[in-house]
């Protein structure tokens, strides 16, 4: 399981590289991400904002992972320990942080789909792939809802 999260996350890292070029290549000037009921733009940056921002975010979330799963090996362990001392919670929470950064660059990834389909004067498609951009959050709950099965695992 942990050499498939570790391959998601690194996927994950390359959708979101993706996602971000593809989006910031067909921005003309100004990026919009609220339109009032007649379609027309109500909120615009920048669109070298929406880029150095959207790899601020990505770097800041996974820079933040990364601290806690090294924080996380750092504790020592026996198989008899009690709580985080305990091996194999231990390894199965730093393969919970993993698959996390991984759903969070996919989410994020999703949303900048969704923002450049949005800006593309000629898509009609922004409306009706809307739900990826729901996807997201119910993929983040179900990963804490994956977080909540291990803490309750019964451990030896």
């Amino acid at each position: 399981m942990d050499k498939f999260i570790g391959f998601f996350r690194t996927v994950s890292y390359l959708l979101f590289l993706a996602a971000l070029l593809w989006s910031y290549a067909y921005m003309v000037g100004q990026v919009t991400y609220k339109f009032d009921v007649d379609g027309n733009p109500v909120y615009n940056i920048d669109r070298d904002l929406y880029f150095f921002g959207s790899i601020g975010v990505f770097i800041f979330v996974n820079a933040v992972c990364s601290v806690f799963i090294q924080t996380l090996k750092k504790i020592k362990t026996s198989e008899d320990g009690v709580g985080l001392r305990n091996r194999s919670l231990k390894l199965d929470l730093v393969t919970w942080a993993k698959g996390f950064a991984g759903v969070l660059n996919l989410f994020f990834a999703m949303v900048l789909f969704f923002l450049g389909l949005m800006n593309l004067a000629e898509s009609e498609q922004s409306m009706t792939l809307g739900f990826y951009v729901y996807l997201g959050p119910t993929l983040i709950v179900a990963w804490f809802g994956y977080l909540a099965y291990l803490l309750g695992k019964r451990r030896n």
